[in-house]
């Protein structure tokens, strides 16, 4: 006879098994939130070695290696990371030919200009691989999947509650003195953009969720799941608004026009003229904010452009000096150093940027660091799509989630995000959580034998299985 389990071995493989590992990182997350986006040397370097070690951790669990079997297409994000890695570690070589014509301030027995700054760019890297793994691990199960999507409802309410004392206590950004929208919430980030775009990512989350994941529910739960996932959106979304920032306010705009019209193949003729009379109504409104008394930036096209492109020249001057492996990983603002009339405090480095990813690669990295990081970004892609290959209501969550992700993909085009390491973990969590939705079945799942009349049995296709 089978032997019966103990009662502490029911609860282990019913309650605390199927809680721990998404209790873990999930509470990481937002700790790492609370910490200013861990954009501090000690935060980062504590975030990314907590996230590294969960990892290793996580994958002596058995049931984590079953959700790993399932994923599929995630090479090329592998060979990416790795080569990405790999350049990085290549730049701590005294390469002199590399290194262009060094100044008093460059170091002659390495690449990099700061060997410090470019290790700590190589263990941050370690903190958004680990997330971008527990994502797909975690949607890969049915089970943990709701539970990390549970996690997250019940954590960001706190968040809420101290971004709204924040700046209800006039604890926020007091720029443009000259105008009525003086104070912009910034949460618990250096300032309100950084915000603005996890919360756009939070929304679209949210979005996601009331529009699919409802669905797999019935009655009461149903209900349930709706009021909790739209009191998410309408907090993710009016912390967007205090936030002030114009880009974050379009990029929400975009995700919901995105997903009407994805979702709503036959009315997309008038979702787009929809869509296009809204947009024009938001740009009057801006415009004419003061005139009508309403607490809003006004929108400023050509002093925004010229602010970017001038952010924007440092880095096409770095890149041109060093084309091929850059200054280093994680040394822009050292190797801007001698250009600026101030010293720069080390705690300040992260988010001295020449405000676009791209250049930021390409200053930092040169041209082969670029090329490492398209094919790191270009197989994250690939593997985020898997999301959109089941026929249940996971497509319309992995829609919003790449929504959402291409969101902060653009806001980094213009400003930093992605140079804060908890925006960088939750937007590969994100990424790896809409993968993981698309994993492939165990085959002993894929295969069912059904007995018919005759004795004969027949296997059900298995792009009708669900994961």
């Amino acid at each position: 006879m089978p032997r019966r389990p103990s009662e502490f071995e029911q609860l282990w493989q019913e309650v605390i098994r199927p809680w721990l590992w998404p209790s873990l990182v999930v509470g990481l997350l937002f700790a790492s939130i609370y910490r200013q986006g861990a954009e501090s040397p000690l935060d980062t370097m504590l975030l990314s070695t907590a996230a590294s070690t969960a990892l290793v951790l996580a994958l002596l669990d058995r049931s984590n290696l079953d959700a790993l079997a399932k994923l599929r297409d995630w090479k090329w994000a592998g060979i990416g990371l790795l080569a990405v890695w790999m350049i990085m570690i290549i730049q701590l070589l005294p390469i002199p030919f590399l290194s262009g014509n060094l100044e008093l301030w460059g170091r002659r027995d390495s690449v990099t200009v700061d060997p410090d700054l470019t290790f700590r760019a190589i263990v941050a890297m370690g903190s958004a691989a680990a997330f971008f793994v527990f994502g797909a691990l975690f949607a890969a199960d049915r089970q943990r999947r709701e539970i990390v999507l549970l996690l997250v409802a019940i954590m960001l309410p706190f968040l809420f509650f101290q971004a709204f004392d924040g700046y209800l206590s006039r604890v926020a950004l007091f720029d443009l003195p000259d105008q009525r929208a003086s104070i912009r919430m910034e949460g618990t980030f250096l300032n309100a953009n950084t915000f603005a775009i996890m919360m756009v990512m939070f929304f679209a989350c949210s979005v996601g969720v009331f529009l699919s994941e409802s669905r797999t529910y019935k009655g009461k739960e149903r209900v349930w799941v709706r009021i909790l996932a739209l009191l998410i959106a309408v907090g993710a979304g009016y912390c967007i608004y205090l936030t002030m920032s114009r880009a974050a306010w379009l990029l929400s705009f975009g995700i919901l026009f995105g997903l009407a019209w994805l979702l709503r193949p036959a009315s997309r003729v008038q979702t787009s003229l929809f869509g296009f009379a809204a947009l024009l109504v938001l740009l009057i409104i801006w415009n004419s904010a003061e005139q009508l008394g309403l607490s809003i930036r006004p929108l400023d096209l050509t002093q925004g452009f010229d602010g970017r492109f001038s952010d924007w020249q440092p880095g096409l001057d770095l890149t041109g000096t060093r084309p091929v492996l850059g200054w280093g990983a994680g040394t822009f603002a050292r190797a801007m150093e001698p250009f600026r009339d101030t010293p720069i405090e080390a705690s300040s480095l992260i988010v001295i940027t020449p405000q676009n990813s791209i250049l930021l690669i390409t200053s930092e990295t040169g041209v082969l660091g670029l090329v490492a990081w398209t094919i790191l970004i270009g197989g994250i892609c690939i593997f985020a799509a898997n999301g959109l290959r089941n026929r249940s209501a996971a497509p319309t969550l992995a829609a919003a989630l790449l929504l959402g992700a291409m969101a902060a993909a653009v806001q980094s085009l213009f400003d930093f995000p992605m140079s804060i390491p908890a925006i960088a973990a939750l937007w590969s969590f994100i990424l790896g959580y809409c993968g993981g939705l698309g994993g492939k079945t165990p085959r002993k799942q894929r295969t069912r034998v059904v007995g018919n009349s005759g004795g004969k049995a027949r296997s059900l296709n298995p792009r009708h299985t669900s994961v």
